[in-house]
């Protein structure tokens, strides 16, 4: 899913309709650091980290927040956009290998974006059933009892680098970074491959196993 441009056009809207001047991707980046900071926190719903990291956002460039606002970004993630290239490269890799999600949001929302994407996936984890959100490892340890699989036997691809590949390393798994912008990995971290998108993933697991 394409999350950023997803929560971009989201608070561009919501933005405008109050009137307000702020730097859109300032905001946007200001609500992700917000977002990460409180799922490292005691577990509660996702719904209540939207409503809570988008309040502290208004709060933090001054713009007027309302209950309406937190529950109108609740109702727009699963509409929110998938890559061109996510279903059929995911129908290449699910001819031979069992697709799985680790999934930071709740069970509900996860499954309107499950039927956006189109693909069938053999195994969905949820911080809601873990009780915990990555980058904990409690959802990376409850995906690996669901898929009674050793942590090297399984490659975990994520966009999120710092949601994913340290946790996901420190159990065993393999990990591959799907880094859309070319940006720069965090210091003394890395993952053990990287791909400019996924279409790149399945070209590089289909020649892997040829």
């Amino acid at each position: 899913m394409d999350w950023e441009a997803g929560i971009t056009s989201f608070l561009d809207q919501v933005l405008r309709e109050k009137g307000t001047t702020a730097n859109i991707p300032e905001v946007v980046r200001a609500r992700e650091d917000i977002d990460f900071e409180m799922v490292q926190g005691p577990y509660r719903p996702y719904k209540e980290i939207l409503r809570l990291s988008l309040k502290e956002t208004f709060n933090r460039f001054q713009v007027a927040y309302n209950d309406q606002d937190g529950e109108r970004l609740i109702q727009s993630v699963p509409t929110w956009p998938v890559f061109e290239e996510t279903r059929p490269a995911l129908d290449r890799l699910a001819r031979k290998y069992p697709l799985a999600i680790i999934s930071n949001i709740d069970k509900d929302i996860i499954e309107k974006t499950k039927a956006s994407i189109g693909v069938s996936f053999a195994v969905t984890v949820t911080a809601q059933e873990a009780g915990a959100y990555k980058p904990t490892l409690t959802p990376f340890q409850l995906a690996l009892k669901k898929l009674s699989l050793k942590a090297t036997n399984i490659l975990h691809v994520s966009s999120g680098f710092r949601y994913d590949v340290p946790p996901a390393r420190r159990l065993g798994f393999r990990t591959a970074w799907v880094n859309r912008k070319s940006e720069q990995a965090p210091s003394n971290q890395r993952a053990d491959h990287e791909f400019g998108d996924l279409t790149e993933l399945a070209d590089f697991v289909e020649n892997s196993t040829s």
